[in-house]
């Protein structure tokens, strides 16, 4: 069978030309791909827009690498994902400038122009559906055509972000990208609570609001003993018991300082922990912090460790430790599940839609409450391996598969809507 004969305009089947709208069942309907085979294929091109990789932003960068593989695997004939992004080869030294009560750093800067040049080349770059992976990159959207693109909204409005101290030009442009956000034809949520932030406060129409949850890598599993012994040996220093992990950034909403105080309670309280701090950087107020506490041969930080072997460190810990007070999803809570790695993380509404049952949560504000929290599960074996069991059931359930085949059905809808 040739062309399904819904092509009209500018666009041709089986050559990459601009869209335009079809009657019937056009080239936009994955069914009339499927059954245009051959020479007179119909395409149907995605062009997804990552965060830039110099951002650092390791959980977007995971779910943008994840679903563009995921997506490679299931894309009928004829569809086509290619990922979009900008680079600079040389990223200026974080240098900071101090301008009256505002401070940005040069790299800071830097990336804020990257941004911008980032959304002045999108414009070029656009395919037939046009994917912009993270909201805090929607005013890319505002050099593009709104109508033919979907947003993934990881969570943060500017309501959220102002609950911390982000001020400067750094929250000006987010306030720009997030009402580029809210153009989008489409909204792909990562939770239902991410989505509730949307339609409790905007007007935006919860109907063109799909939920699609993040996966975890094959990667993140149980070790076998001998390795968990050499992971252990390689991350607890000699004369500690207890290894307390924290993966993720070190700023303000990722509540960082009560976990310092709280370790300094286990310590005094006899427990011999140790901290271990992966992927963030201790401020300087932390760092006097560390130090007034005299808790400095308590605490390693790595700020990059490779992902393939953060899954050794998963595993090295005694329990995970997530105190954060905001986050759209949480992917190193699926990450150390997956591990059985105990996880203590703070009762928030989202925590409870990811973990159900699966973790011990408390008011991480609270450095005895943390403490306490953390010390019943480092001194009782019956609920580490119920934790240990759960958790992994629990992780099972979150799949970049699942993740890609869900995302897929929106640009489905989306390219009907438009094509078809």
């Amino acid at each position: 069978m040739g062309c399904c004969g819904g092509c009209r305009g500018s666009r041709v089947c089986g050559g990459r030309v601009s869209p335009a709208r079809h009657t019937g069942r056009g080239c936009g309907s994955p069914e009339a791909v499927r059954e245009a085979p051959g020479r007179g294929r119909c395409e149907m091109k995605i062009s997804l827009f990552r965060v830039i990789d110099e951002e650092r932003w390791f959980s977007q960068i995971v779910y943008a690498d994840r679903l563009a593989d995921g997506l490679r695997r299931i894309l009928p004939g004829g569809w086509d994902a290619t990922e979009r992004s900008v680079r600079y080869r040389y990223l200026l030294p974080p240098v900071s400038l101090r301008v009256g009560k505002q401070e940005l750093t040069a790299r800071k800067g830097q990336l804020l122009v990257l941004r911008y040049y980032y959304g002045l080349k999108s414009r070029f770059l656009q395919g037939d559906l046009n994917h912009v992976a993270d909201n805090s990159y929607g005013h890319l959207i505002h050099f593009m055509d709104p109508a033919k693109t979907i947003v993934t909204f990881h969570g943060g409005t500017p309501v959220t972000w102002r609950q911390w101290p982000y001020r400067g030009p750094g929250m000006k442009f987010f306030d720009w990208a997030f009402a580029g956000t809210l153009k989008a034809a489409r909204m792909i949520a990562v939770s239902e609570y991410s989505k509730r932030e949307i339609t409790g406060s905007y007007d935006y129409n919860p109907d063109r609001i799909r939920v699609v949850y993040h996966g975890v890598d094959e990667q993140y599993r149980v070790l076998p003993r001998e390795e968990r012994e050499a992971a252990r040996s390689r991350y607890l220093p000699a004369g500690s018991e207890y290894l307390l992990l924290h993966v993720g950034m070190c700023i303000g909403r990722k509540n960082v300082d009560p976990l310092l105080r709280a370790v300094d309670i286990l310590l005094r309280g006899g427990l011999r922990v140790h901290l271990l701090q992966v992927g963030g950087e201790f401020s300087a107020e932390q760092k006097v912090l560390i130090e007034k506490l005299e808790i400095a041969s308590a605490v390693t930080q790595i700020s990059s460790l490779p992902n393939a072997r953060l899954v050794d460190v998963y595993n090295a810990a005694d329990v995970f430790v997530f105190p954060s007070l905001y986050e759209g999803f949480g992917i190193p809570l699926i990450e150390a599940m997956a591990c059985g790695t105990p996880v203590v993380c703070t009762d928030y509404e989202l925590f409870h839609e990811v973990c159900g049952d699966a973790c011990v949560y408390a008011d991480t504000r609270e450095p005895q409450e943390l403490a306490a929290a953390a010390g019943g599960v480092l001194t009782d074996a019956l609920l580490v391996r119920k934790l240990r069991r759960q958790g992994t059931e629990r992780a099972a359930l979150f799949s970049w598969e699942r993740c890609a085949r869900e995302t897929l059905e929106v640009y489905t809808a989306m390219a009907a809507e438009l094509y078809g």
